[in-house]
């Protein structure tokens, strides 16, 4: 049998040519999708509607904390957030450091207690170089990352970091391509978890649409959390769809995904 990297890396270099969406709509049925309770009063929300306050939201793994316990686990696993062929994973006291080397290409390392953050300014934004354990890539130039990133995953990751934020189309291209190379998932959620739509914006339920195809995505080379779980849910909720209307919709923006996520070379 074919490792999973092997086997879905005609899927990833598919949606490395601007189809994400369509992998989202041939996947197969999940049998834990519920309808979505109504709308929730006030700020509360029922149980099955999103993941409690204290749910193990990743962030692409960048969220340190200490191993859940068994009985959280398997709550989230019957909702449907955690995939249960991770269960081991999520219970082990070196669930981070495990996680992070697992997923990621750039893991993000946990420094010692009395390290203090030794800051690295890219566009504009601070981030601890410490933590992703002075990775030599984060401070190249992105032209010579460009060159690089074809055959190096470490260098495509790198310039997800380095790019612009608002330059999305181009940093998810490379953090497609960081996933094609190296068969991990941690650099397309690393995007999915950045890229967070502006709910006042006209094109607010495009782009969730595209947020969660890109999850599905990234969660077929296999991933502790169900992103897109979270995601399909709330884009219910908002805008009060059920089951079959969600995926009409998505059907519905497929093309128009194509050409605005399209390779940017």
């Amino acid at each position: 049998m074919k490792p999973k990297a092997l086997v879905l890396a005609p899927i990833v270099a598919a949606v490395a040519a601007g189809i994400v969406l369509g992998y989202a709509l041939l996947a197969p049925e999940r049998s834990d999708e519920r309808e979505p309770a109504p709308a929730p009063a006030a700020d509360t929300a029922p149980a099955d509607q999103n993941p409690p306050n204290d749910a193990p939201l990743t962030s692409g793994m960048e969220s340190p904390g200490p191993a859940m316990t068994a009985e959280r686990v398997d709550e989230l696993i019957q909702r449907g957030f955690v995939p249960a062929e991770y269960r081991d994973l999520w219970l082990d006291p070196d669930y981070q450091r495990i996680a992070e080397e697992r997923f990621n290409v750039i893991p993000r390392v946990a420094p010692a207690a009395d390290e203090a953050c030794v800051p690295l300014e890219l566009d504009g934004e601070i981030l601890c170089w410490n933590e992703y354990g002075y990775h030599p890539y984060l401070t190249y130039e992105i032209e010579e990352l460009r060159q690089m990133a074809s055959t190096d995953a470490a260098a495509a990751e790198a310039l997800v970091f380095r790019l612009p934020y608002e330059n999305r189309r181009e940093r998810m291209h490379f953090a497609l391509e960081a996933s094609r190379l190296s068969g991990r998932s941690g650099p397309i959620m690393r995007f999915a978890y950045s890229f967070v739509p502006d709910s006042e914006s006209p094109h607010y339920f495009d782009e969730m649409l595209d947020r969660y195809a890109i999850a599905v995505a990234g969660e077929s080379l296999g991933y502790p959390y169900r992103l897109s779980r979270e995601l399909e849910l709330t884009i219910r909720r908002e805008f009060d769809l059920s089951g079959e209307e969600f995926r009409e919709a998505l059907r519905g923006r497929r093309v128009t995904m194509q050409e605005e996520w399209g390779d940017p070379s």
